[in-house]
């Protein structure tokens, strides 16, 4: 592929087509989730990474990279699967203990490292809302999208969403993945992009290792959702359900 052809793709293809590149993206501090429709060239000048830097490693990911998830190629009841009993399940299960530990970790390093009770409460304020988040998206919308998928399977019509169009809590979930990533921004850059400060005892750092990958799979989530299931929901909804 040319530079320029690259340069014109969206992030949300490019990460499509090889997941190892949202390791890249987060590197150079590019919203590949929320930002999926941007263009890489676009991105990169709204980062302020250098764009040629961009583009080598881009050509430079090795067979190994290659080797990551090709998501876009499953079928998309799988992927809504993995999505609740990978990342639903992930963040209730490793959310509230990371906050006991970031709260551990405030008790003994919070004199010195005031930040840490900002961390707290926004992390807390995170778990909150994507706990209601969770429950939205398995209690309205991927049911629906389930049902879809069964009618269209054996080649029957759907009735309409009781909410009019799967649009209306698509356009919820964005708001609220788009609310997600702003928060976890301000908490990498609040963290100093989770390197550990030289005071930090080695349960710190281990809070900030695990803060990092919880926002990582964070990310990953919103990406699966934002430029995978949610485009092909609104193509399903238009494909399957009756006039």
């Amino acid at each position: 592929m040319s530079n320029t052809h690259l340069l014109n793709s969206s992030l949300r293809s490019i990460v499509n087509d090889n997941f190892a590149a949202a390791r890249l993206f987060k590197y150079y501090g590019i919203d590949f989730c929320c930002g999926g429709a941007m263009t890489l060239g676009d991105a990169c000048r709204l980062a302020g990474a250098d764009t040629y830097a961009v583009l080598e490693a881009l050509a430079n990911l090795s067979e190994k990279d290659n080797a990551s998830i090709p998501f876009d190629s499953w079928p998309t009841d799988l992927i809504i699967d993995y999505v609740l009993k990978i990342h639903h399940r992930g963040i209730r299960a490793r959310g509230p203990q990371l906050l006991k530990d970031i709260e551990r970790v405030m008790q003994t390093h919070g004199e010195s490292h005031p930040e840490l009770r900002q961390l707290r409460d926004l992390f807390a304020h995170s778990l909150e809302d994507l706990e209601n988040h969770l429950q939205k998206e398995e209690q309205i919308l991927f049911p629906y999208c389930y049902k879809l998928i069964e009618r269209a399977d054996i080649g029957l019509k759907a009735e309409k969403m009781h909410c009019g169009s799967v649009a209306n809590p698509i356009r919820v979930m964005l708001r609220e993945h788009n609310d997600e990533g702003t928060r976890y921004k301000f908490i990498r850059n609040l963290m100093n992009d989770f390197k550990a400060p030289a005071d930090a005892c080695p349960s710190y750092r281990l809070m900030l290792q695990d803060l990092e990958n919880f926002m990582d799979a964070l990310f990953e989530h919103i990406h699966l959702e934002n430029n995978i299931l949610f485009p092909r929901f609104e193509q399903l909804e238009r494909s399957t359900v009756e006039e």
